[in-house]
């Protein structure tokens, strides 16, 4: 064995029963074997991380008979690192600090990309956890992307990943660790420092310096007045969920609660990942109490639906929303969430002759209630479960379901085309449809 031989990687190995390898076990290949791991690495072209497992002294342990999988940071991964980083870490004075982030790409056995793909988190050598997630069609390994999977050593597999992986610190220290000193200022600011310092777990949605640098001129100066405290606050705890939320899972389950109260929506659009339509710049980066996600762009708390409604220009229905006394229910984000089926102004529009108006009438509000309330579902939801529900129905707040019908016409409620789906409102979600939903039997009750 190389007689620098790192305590922390050896107790990690004992811990999981991979101590006890022979000095035989640590020649990198034989002639027409199958080399070992760290015997894979200059083929495969990973002559810096060749180099800092030697100076690490954790070369002969990838090396030996005990079967292990290497997250291997490509070259290029780390020429990324800040400029002097590399160089630093291979100072023998910070041996130590080197040795805990190789032994944070190592995992305990030989496992497959196809395996790693139905894992959340996997324990390193090194004691925390990696995040493990699938999106698509790429598999990722904390912020890192697997570039280059399952390539068999004789003692484990190799997966090359576009990143060098870092050991997880609390969540503001990962901002500022990750650059991200904006963000970290405005949480001073708001007072949510410590919050962030507490145990959670969190997800925060992390705005680059330069996602707050666009902001229009002096709205972040504004905001980082003790005077605006609260709204910064209520700007920032926007971009926090009161869990650890990977991508993968926020994806797929496409609306998220934050903090603040209101939800945001994730989507892949183009192949990217995005939240509000904002690109998720980097995501799945692990901290000791939760995880970041970085975007491109600072998040705007979005309007309650009533308010949503008016600027999306849907005129027709605030009116009849405001004679029915039923705006305030929607004009509140506390009041809700609901998802709210909105006829445009053409469909009000084409309405038999007459009927809008007669509805309008003071003895027929009870009835144009009815129709307001068959326009709205109890909780939020978007396009994507309205379509799975198809030949089936839409539990409504006035009780009856809205039958739902998918085909050559598109997504269709009742009968009526959805014009604009998924349009995010402070206390729900808005989909926009053209023609107005009627209930079964309720105008016959017009007078």
């Amino acid at each position: 064995m190389a007689p620098l031989r790192t305590v922390t990687l050896l107790a990690a190995m004992a811990a999981f029963g991979l101590a006890g390898c022979s000095d035989n076990d640590s020649n990198p290949s034989t002639a027409g074997a199958t080399p070992t791991i760290t015997g894979s690495l200059q083929g495969l072209g990973l002559n810096t991380l060749a180099a800092a497992l030697q100076a690490a002294g954790l070369d002969d342990d990838l090396a030996g008979s005990t079967q292990l999988t290497l997250f291997a940071p490509s070259d290029a991964a780390f020429a990324a690192l800040p400029p002097g980083t590399v160089d630093s870490l291979l100072q023998p004075a910070n041996r130590q600090q080197l040795i805990d982030i190789l032994s944070y790409h190592v995992v305990a056995g030989a496992v497959p990309s196809s395996t790693a793909r139905t894992l959340s988190s996997a324990n390193t050598l090194g004691g925390a956890a990696l995040a493990i997630d699938a999106i698509g069609n790429d598999l990722f390994v904390n912020d890192g992307k697997v570039t280059t999977a399952d390539v068999t050593a004789a003692n484990g597999v190799v997966h090359v990943v576009d990143t060098v992986l870092l050991p997880p610190q609390s969540l503001v220290a990962t901002l500022q660790a990750r650059g991200l000193s904006t963000l970290v200022a405005a949480v001073q600011a708001a007072g949510l420092a410590s919050t962030l310092s507490g145990p959670g777990p969190f997800t925060v949605l992390a705005p680059t310096d330069a996602a707050f640098a666009a902001l229009p001129p002096g709205t972040l100066d504004t905001l980082l007045l003790p005077a605006n405290q609260a709204d910064l606050a209520r700007i920032l705890t926007y971009h926090v969920l009161p869990s650890r939320t990977d991508a993968g899972a926020a994806l797929a389950g496409e609306l998220a609660e934050t903090v603040q109260g209101s939800s945001v929506l994730f989507r892949t659009a183009s192949g990217q990942a995005q939240v509000n339509g904002t690109r998720i710049r980097s995501f799945n980066i692990p901290c000791t109490n939760g995880i970041v996600h970085v975007l491109d762009a600072v998040l705007t708390v979005p309007a309650p639906i009533a308010a949503t409604a008016q600027q999306l220009g849907f005129s027709t229905l605030i009116a009849a929303l405001n004679a029915t006394n039923l705006t305030a229910t929607f004009a509140d984000a506390m009041g809700g969430p609901f998802t709210v089926l909105a006829p445009t102004d053409a469909a009000f529009a084409a309405l038999p002759a007459g009927l809008l108006q007669q509805l309008l009438q003071p003895a027929n509000l009870p009835v144009l209630t009815q129709i307001l309330q068959f326009h709205v579902l109890p909780t939020p939801q978007t396009a994507k479960w309205i379509t799975a529900r198809a030949g089936q129905g839409l539990p409504t707040l006035l009780g009856p379901s809205v039958p739902v019908t998918t085909g050559g016409n598109g997504l269709l409620l009742d009968g009526q085309p959805v014009l604009t789906t998924d349009v995010l409102a402070g206390n729900g979600l808005v989909h926009a449809i053209g023609g107005v939903l009627v209930p079964p039997g309720v105008l016959s009750q017009l007078q």
